[in-house]
Protein backbone atom coordinates (compact mmCIF):
# COMPACT_ATOMS: atom_id res chain seq x y z
CA UNK A 1 0.00 0.00 0.00
CA UNK A 2 1.08 3.44 -1.00
CA UNK A 3 -0.28 6.21 0.45
CA UNK A 4 0.68 10.09 -0.71
CA UNK A 5 -0.43 12.77 1.63
CA UNK A 6 0.76 16.57 2.47
CA UNK A 7 2.33 16.04 6.02
CA UNK A 8 2.49 12.63 7.89
CA UNK A 9 2.55 13.32 11.41
CA UNK A 10 4.15 10.25 13.81
CA UNK A 11 2.69 9.77 17.04
CA UNK A 12 -1.18 10.97 17.73
CA UNK A 13 -0.32 12.65 21.07
CA UNK A 14 -1.18 16.28 21.86
CA UNK A 15 1.64 17.53 19.82
CA UNK A 16 0.90 15.68 16.81
CA UNK A 17 -3.13 16.29 17.31
CA UNK A 18 -2.16 20.00 17.49
CA UNK A 19 -0.10 20.64 14.41
CA UNK A 20 -2.63 17.97 12.81
CA UNK A 21 -5.90 20.59 13.98
CA UNK A 22 -3.79 23.09 12.85
CA UNK A 23 -2.76 22.19 9.25
CA UNK A 24 -6.12 20.35 8.55
CA UNK A 25 -7.42 24.44 8.86
CA UNK A 26 -5.46 25.15 6.31
CA UNK A 27 -6.56 22.51 3.86
CA UNK A 28 -4.00 20.25 3.78
CA UNK A 29 -4.42 16.73 3.93
CA UNK A 30 -2.89 15.42 7.18
CA UNK A 31 -1.90 11.25 7.74
CA UNK A 32 -1.18 10.54 11.72
CA UNK A 33 0.74 7.39 12.16
CA UNK A 34 0.64 5.80 15.24
CA UNK A 35 1.66 2.44 16.96
CA UNK A 36 -1.43 2.19 19.13
CA UNK A 37 -4.95 2.51 18.89
CA UNK A 38 -7.05 5.00 20.80
CA UNK A 39 -8.13 5.02 23.74
CA UNK A 40 -4.22 4.11 25.34
CA UNK A 41 -2.58 4.10 28.43
CA UNK A 42 -0.35 7.30 28.82
CA UNK A 43 1.58 7.28 32.15
CA UNK A 44 1.46 10.97 32.88
CA UNK A 45 -0.23 12.94 36.00
CA UNK A 46 -2.49 14.36 34.14
CA UNK A 47 -2.48 18.18 35.05
CA UNK A 48 -3.14 21.22 32.52
CA UNK A 49 -1.59 24.02 33.39
CA UNK A 50 -4.04 27.53 32.35
CA UNK A 51 -1.41 28.11 29.73
CA UNK A 52 -1.65 24.92 27.92
CA UNK A 53 -5.47 24.87 28.21
CA UNK A 54 -5.25 28.59 26.87
CA UNK A 55 -3.94 27.28 23.80
CA UNK A 56 -6.05 23.76 23.05
CA UNK A 57 -8.53 24.26 20.14
CA UNK A 58 -11.83 23.19 22.53
CA UNK A 59 -12.61 23.60 26.07
CA UNK A 60 -11.65 21.58 28.52
CA UNK A 61 -14.42 21.35 31.11
CA UNK A 62 -16.25 18.37 30.55
CA UNK A 63 -12.67 16.60 31.02
CA UNK A 64 -11.81 18.38 34.40
CA UNK A 65 -11.50 16.43 37.50
CA UNK A 66 -10.27 18.63 39.79
CA UNK A 67 -8.77 22.44 40.11
CA UNK A 68 -5.62 22.63 41.76
CA UNK A 69 -6.39 26.09 43.72
CA UNK A 70 -4.46 24.73 46.73
CA UNK A 71 -0.84 23.39 46.23
CA UNK A 72 1.24 22.06 48.99
CA UNK A 73 5.01 21.97 48.11
CA UNK A 74 7.24 20.37 50.95
CA UNK A 75 10.81 20.25 51.07
CA UNK A 76 13.81 18.00 52.50
CA UNK A 77 13.68 19.33 55.89
CA UNK A 78 10.41 18.45 56.43
CA UNK A 79 8.60 22.12 55.78
CA UNK A 80 5.49 22.62 53.35
CA UNK A 81 5.09 25.96 51.62
CA UNK A 82 1.31 26.42 51.28
CA UNK A 83 0.03 27.99 48.22
CA UNK A 84 -3.36 28.88 46.82
CA UNK A 85 -5.13 30.73 44.27
CA UNK A 86 -9.04 30.71 43.34
CA UNK A 87 -8.24 30.52 39.88
CA UNK A 88 -6.18 27.36 39.70
CA UNK A 89 -2.83 26.56 38.88
CA UNK A 90 -3.30 23.26 37.74
CA UNK A 91 -6.66 21.60 35.69
CA UNK A 92 -6.67 17.83 36.49
CA UNK A 93 -7.44 15.28 33.56
CA UNK A 94 -7.10 11.75 33.27
CA UNK A 95 -4.67 11.66 30.29
CA UNK A 96 -5.97 8.67 28.81
CA UNK A 97 -9.01 10.73 28.46
CA UNK A 98 -7.79 13.94 27.32
CA UNK A 99 -5.50 12.40 24.33
CA UNK A 100 -8.55 10.36 23.17
CA UNK A 101 -10.98 13.21 23.03
CA UNK A 102 -8.09 15.83 21.30
CA UNK A 103 -7.53 12.42 18.69
CA UNK A 104 -11.19 12.07 17.83
CA UNK A 105 -11.23 15.67 17.62
CA UNK A 106 -8.59 16.20 14.71
CA UNK A 107 -10.33 12.57 13.00
CA UNK A 108 -13.45 14.85 12.74
CA UNK A 109 -11.91 17.69 10.88
CA UNK A 110 -10.89 15.07 8.36
CA UNK A 111 -7.54 14.14 9.30
CA UNK A 112 -6.41 10.54 8.75
CA UNK A 113 -4.94 7.55 10.82
CA UNK A 114 -2.95 4.58 9.88
CA UNK A 115 -2.13 2.38 13.56
CA UNK A 116 1.27 0.62 12.04
CA UNK A 117 4.48 0.89 13.10
CA UNK A 118 7.50 2.80 11.48
CA UNK A 119 10.63 0.82 10.16
CA UNK A 120 12.86 3.86 8.03
CA UNK A 121 12.18 7.03 6.80
CA UNK A 122 13.99 8.47 3.89
CA UNK A 123 14.55 11.98 2.37
CA UNK A 124 14.93 12.76 -1.41
CA UNK A 125 14.62 15.64 -3.47
CA UNK A 126 11.06 15.92 -3.70
CA UNK A 127 10.24 15.09 0.12
CA UNK A 128 9.95 12.31 2.70
CA UNK A 129 9.23 8.43 2.38
CA UNK A 130 8.00 6.91 5.39
CA UNK A 131 8.24 2.81 5.60
CA UNK A 132 5.57 1.34 7.39
CA UNK A 133 4.53 -1.99 8.62
CA UNK A 134 1.56 -1.74 5.90
CA UNK A 135 3.32 0.43 3.41
CA UNK A 136 5.11 3.61 2.16
CA UNK A 137 3.84 7.15 2.85
CA UNK A 138 5.19 10.23 0.63
CA UNK A 139 5.23 13.39 1.79
CA UNK A 140 6.14 16.82 1.73
CA UNK A 141 7.05 17.16 5.45
CA UNK A 142 7.41 15.12 8.51
CA UNK A 143 6.41 15.33 12.03
CA UNK A 144 7.95 13.56 14.54
CA UNK A 145 5.44 13.71 17.88
CA UNK A 146 5.88 10.20 19.37
CA UNK A 147 7.01 10.73 22.88
CA UNK A 148 10.02 10.16 24.58
CA UNK A 149 11.03 6.91 23.47
CA UNK A 150 10.82 8.52 19.76
CA UNK A 151 11.26 6.24 16.71
CA UNK A 152 11.16 9.33 15.02
CA UNK A 153 14.55 10.81 16.45
CA UNK A 154 16.50 7.62 16.91
CA UNK A 155 15.49 7.51 12.56
CA UNK A 156 16.62 11.22 11.61
CA UNK A 157 18.36 12.89 14.01
CA UNK A 158 21.21 12.34 16.02
CA UNK A 159 20.26 13.49 19.73
CA UNK A 160 21.18 11.69 22.45
CA UNK A 161 19.38 12.14 25.69
CA UNK A 162 22.24 12.81 28.02
CA UNK A 163 19.84 13.60 31.17
CA UNK A 164 17.86 9.99 31.42
CA UNK A 165 15.16 10.85 33.81
CA UNK A 166 12.83 8.17 35.28
CA UNK A 167 9.53 8.50 36.64
CA UNK A 168 7.07 5.81 38.01
CA UNK A 169 3.22 6.20 38.57
CA UNK A 170 0.49 4.79 39.60
CA UNK A 171 -2.99 5.56 41.28
CA UNK A 172 -4.76 5.41 44.74
CA UNK A 173 -8.23 4.94 44.88
CA UNK A 174 -9.73 7.86 47.39
CA UNK A 175 -11.76 5.31 49.38
CA UNK A 176 -8.63 3.69 49.80
CA UNK A 177 -6.70 6.99 51.32
CA UNK A 178 -6.78 7.28 54.92
CA UNK A 179 -6.09 11.28 53.94
CA UNK A 180 -7.74 13.85 51.91
CA UNK A 181 -5.17 15.65 50.01
CA UNK A 182 -4.93 18.32 47.80
CA UNK A 183 -2.50 18.84 44.66
CA UNK A 184 1.17 17.98 46.74
CA UNK A 185 5.04 18.10 45.75
CA UNK A 186 7.31 16.18 47.98
CA UNK A 187 10.61 17.07 46.50
CA UNK A 188 13.93 15.31 46.97
CA UNK A 189 17.54 15.91 45.92
CA UNK A 190 17.05 14.88 42.26
CA UNK A 191 13.26 15.86 41.80
CA UNK A 192 10.12 15.26 43.33
CA UNK A 193 7.00 12.43 44.70
CA UNK A 194 3.78 14.28 43.82
CA UNK A 195 -0.10 13.86 44.49
CA UNK A 196 -2.56 14.76 41.89
CA UNK A 197 -6.24 14.56 43.36
CA UNK A 198 -8.92 13.35 40.41
CA UNK A 199 -12.44 12.64 40.82
CA UNK A 200 -12.34 9.60 42.71
CA UNK A 201 -8.71 8.76 42.82
CA UNK A 202 -5.11 10.37 43.22
CA UNK A 203 -2.78 9.74 40.63
CA UNK A 204 0.81 9.40 42.79
CA UNK A 205 4.36 9.13 41.27
CA UNK A 206 7.96 9.49 41.98
CA UNK A 207 10.29 10.73 39.63
CA UNK A 208 14.21 12.12 38.98
CA UNK A 209 14.42 15.16 36.70
CA UNK A 210 17.93 16.32 37.59
CA UNK A 211 20.29 13.15 36.34
CA UNK A 212 22.87 12.25 39.14
CA UNK A 213 24.82 8.57 37.70
CA UNK A 214 25.71 8.12 41.73
CA UNK A 215 22.48 8.03 42.51
CA UNK A 216 19.67 4.99 41.94
CA UNK A 217 16.66 5.91 39.44
CA UNK A 218 13.26 6.03 41.98
CA UNK A 219 11.82 2.52 42.12
CA UNK A 220 8.74 0.97 42.56
CA UNK A 221 9.43 0.26 46.53
CA UNK A 222 10.08 4.46 46.81
CA UNK A 223 6.26 5.20 45.36
CA UNK A 224 4.58 2.43 47.40
CA UNK A 225 6.83 3.82 50.82
CA UNK A 226 5.83 7.51 49.47
CA UNK A 227 2.16 6.31 49.45
CA UNK A 228 2.27 4.75 52.46
CA UNK A 229 3.54 7.65 54.22
CA UNK A 230 1.33 10.15 52.13
CA UNK A 231 -1.63 8.55 52.19
CA UNK A 232 -2.12 5.70 54.67
CA UNK A 233 -2.40 3.19 52.41
CA UNK A 234 -0.30 -0.28 50.78
CA UNK A 235 -3.01 -0.14 47.62
CA UNK A 236 -1.81 1.43 44.70
CA UNK A 237 -2.84 0.11 41.25
CA UNK A 238 -1.93 0.43 37.85
CA UNK A 239 1.71 1.17 38.00
CA UNK A 240 3.82 2.26 34.92
CA UNK A 241 7.35 3.33 34.42
CA UNK A 242 7.94 5.73 31.75
CA UNK A 243 11.04 8.07 30.82
CA UNK A 244 11.12 12.38 30.39
CA UNK A 245 12.42 13.74 27.09
CA UNK A 246 14.00 17.01 28.57
CA UNK A 247 17.20 17.51 25.79
CA UNK A 248 15.20 20.14 24.13
CA UNK A 249 17.83 22.50 24.48
CA UNK A 250 20.32 20.03 22.54
CA UNK A 251 17.72 19.65 19.80
CA UNK A 252 18.62 21.43 16.43
CA UNK A 253 16.41 19.87 13.13
CA UNK A 254 18.74 18.27 10.62
CA UNK A 255 16.22 18.24 7.77
CA UNK A 256 13.62 21.02 6.24
CA UNK A 257 11.99 18.47 5.83
CA UNK A 258 11.66 16.86 8.78
CA UNK A 259 11.18 18.25 12.78
CA UNK A 260 10.38 16.88 15.97
CA UNK A 261 7.98 18.90 18.52
CA UNK A 262 6.90 18.03 22.20
CA UNK A 263 8.73 14.88 24.54
CA UNK A 264 10.33 13.40 20.91
CA UNK A 265 12.21 16.71 20.57
CA UNK A 266 12.91 16.65 25.04
CA UNK A 267 10.98 19.65 25.38
CA UNK A 268 9.90 18.51 28.51
CA UNK A 269 11.27 20.93 31.80
CA UNK A 270 13.09 19.65 34.01
CA UNK A 271 11.75 22.24 37.07
CA UNK A 272 8.32 20.67 37.46
CA UNK A 273 8.38 18.05 34.98
CA UNK A 274 5.71 19.87 32.71
CA UNK A 275 5.97 18.46 29.07
CA UNK A 276 2.40 19.28 28.15
CA UNK A 277 2.28 22.72 27.12
CA UNK A 278 5.41 22.29 25.77
CA UNK A 279 3.83 19.92 23.30
CA UNK A 280 1.26 21.62 22.31
CA UNK A 281 3.22 25.13 21.83
CA UNK A 282 5.53 23.35 19.87
CA UNK A 283 2.69 21.58 17.79
CA UNK A 284 1.32 25.43 17.19
CA UNK A 285 4.43 26.81 15.93
CA UNK A 286 5.52 23.94 13.57
CA UNK A 287 1.75 23.77 12.13
CA UNK A 288 1.74 27.10 11.46
CA UNK A 289 5.21 26.86 9.73
CA UNK A 290 4.28 24.54 7.49
CA UNK A 291 0.81 25.67 6.79
CA UNK A 292 2.29 29.43 5.66
CA UNK A 293 4.63 27.86 3.31
CA UNK A 294 5.35 24.99 0.98
CA UNK A 295 9.05 26.11 0.98
CA UNK A 296 11.28 23.96 3.08
CA UNK A 297 13.50 26.87 3.88
CA UNK A 298 10.81 28.91 5.04
CA UNK A 299 9.76 26.57 7.34
CA UNK A 300 13.09 25.99 8.54
CA UNK A 301 13.76 29.60 9.29
CA UNK A 302 10.46 29.65 10.93
CA UNK A 303 10.45 26.94 13.46
CA UNK A 304 14.17 27.47 14.26
CA UNK A 305 12.96 31.08 15.42
CA UNK A 306 10.45 29.38 18.00
CA UNK A 307 13.03 27.04 18.84
CA UNK A 308 15.35 30.01 19.82
CA UNK A 309 12.62 30.61 22.36
CA UNK A 310 11.64 27.44 23.57
CA UNK A 311 15.48 26.51 23.79
CA UNK A 312 15.22 29.85 26.58
CA UNK A 313 12.77 29.07 28.41
CA UNK A 314 14.06 25.74 28.64
CA UNK A 315 17.58 26.85 30.08
CA UNK A 316 14.87 28.86 32.37
CA UNK A 317 14.10 25.82 34.37
CA UNK A 318 17.27 24.36 34.10
CA UNK A 319 18.45 26.56 36.33
CA UNK A 320 15.62 27.03 38.39
CA UNK A 321 15.71 23.06 38.61
CA UNK A 322 19.28 23.50 40.08
CA UNK A 323 18.47 25.76 42.96
CA UNK A 324 15.20 23.96 43.74
CA UNK A 325 16.72 20.13 44.20
CA UNK A 326 20.03 21.04 45.15
CA UNK A 327 19.65 24.13 47.24
CA UNK A 328 16.43 23.36 49.24
CA UNK A 329 16.98 25.21 52.19
CA UNK A 330 16.96 28.52 49.85
CA UNK A 331 14.66 27.38 47.90
CA UNK A 332 12.08 26.52 50.83
CA UNK A 333 12.60 30.58 51.99
CA UNK A 334 12.64 31.97 47.95
CA UNK A 335 9.32 30.12 47.50
CA UNK A 336 7.79 30.86 51.43
CA UNK A 337 8.51 34.61 51.15
CA UNK A 338 8.48 36.28 48.05
CA UNK A 339 8.90 33.62 45.26
CA UNK A 340 6.11 31.31 45.88
CA UNK A 341 3.20 33.81 45.38
CA UNK A 342 4.71 35.20 42.21
CA UNK A 343 4.66 31.77 40.90
CA UNK A 344 1.08 30.62 41.77
CA UNK A 345 -0.38 33.92 40.54
CA UNK A 346 1.69 33.57 37.70
CA UNK A 347 0.67 29.72 36.41
CA UNK A 348 -2.74 30.81 37.61
CA UNK A 349 -2.77 33.38 35.24
CA UNK A 350 -1.37 31.03 32.51
CA UNK A 351 1.82 32.88 32.38
CA UNK A 352 4.89 30.98 30.75
CA UNK A 353 8.56 31.03 33.10
CA UNK A 354 9.98 33.26 31.03
CA UNK A 355 6.57 36.09 31.61
CA UNK A 356 6.68 35.18 35.39
CA UNK A 357 10.37 35.90 35.40
CA UNK A 358 11.30 38.53 33.45
CA UNK A 359 8.01 40.09 32.16
CA UNK A 360 8.47 39.42 28.23
CA UNK A 361 6.62 36.14 26.29
CA UNK A 362 9.20 33.73 25.02
CA UNK A 363 8.32 33.16 21.59
CA UNK A 364 7.82 35.02 18.51
CA UNK A 365 4.66 36.08 16.86
CA UNK A 366 2.54 34.20 14.33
Amino acid sequence: MNIETDIVIIGAGPSGCMAASILRDAGKSVLLVDKNTFPRHKSCAGGLTPKTIAELPFDVNSLSQHNSEKMLFTFTNGKTVDLNNELGACKMVIREEFDNYFFNYVLQKGVEFIHTKVQKIFEDGEGVLVDTAVGTIKSKFLIGADGANSTTRRLITKLKYKNPVFAFEGLVKKENSKKNVPTKFVFNKLGYSWIFPKRDHYNVGIGNLIFDPSCPKPSKKDLYDFVEQELGTEKLEDITGFPIGTEGECYSPMSKRMYLIGDAAGFAETLLGEGIYNAVISGKYLGHAIKDSDNPDCVYEKYNQFLLGMKKELALYNRGAKILYKKQRMSYWMLKLFFGRKFMDGYSAGKTMTEIIKGKYPFPSI
